[in-house]
């Protein structure tokens, strides 16, 4: 049971990976449903990271796995601002009867590629902890077992 869970997540990572990446060359050549991809991709991608979290003792792994889980949460962060760009032309044309102050707010706020910042605070966060989970398991995996406490 628990392979098949693994297997099912390991899918879901791989399939959403691919999907962010699409998404993020369409959205950058102007495809119209690029949006579309990359929300599917960055939704399989973190449910994966978030259903793989780390329970156990190690406070530095679960530092990192809630570092993991902000970046994937970010990934939806980015999704959500890709759909703001057609808001954010409508605001500027003045479509929407709010104030000047709040209208203000949400054009700084889904300013057109504020997207791209987001994505890519994203890949940092989650390649660092990557990285330094799989260094530290590698580290916590050689260590030689003491037979005494067995």
């Amino acid at each position: 049971m628990k392979d098949s869970r693994n297997r099912l997540i390991e899918s879901c990572t791989v399939v959403g990976g691919i999907m962010v990446l699409a998404g993020a060359v369409m959205k950058i050549t102007f495809a119209d449903w690029a949006s579309l991809v990359f929300l599917a991709g960055s939704t399989f991608f973190s449910v994966a990271v978030l259903s793989d979290r780390y329970h156990g003792e190690d406070m530095v792994m679960r530092r990192l796995s809630n570092q993991q889980a902000f970046g994937a949460l970010l990934l939806l962060l980015t999704a959500l601002l890709m759909f703001a760009d057609p808001f954010h032309v409508r605001l500027l044309d003045g479509e929407y009867n709010i104030s000047e102050n709040l209208r203000t707010v949400l054009l700084a706020v889904t300013r057109k590629n504020g997207w791209i910042v987001s994505m890519t605070l994203s890949a940092i966060i989650l390649i660092f902890s990557t990285f330094r989970m799989e260094s530290r398991q590698k580290k916590a995996d050689s260590k030689p077992v003491d037979k005494g406490k067995i």
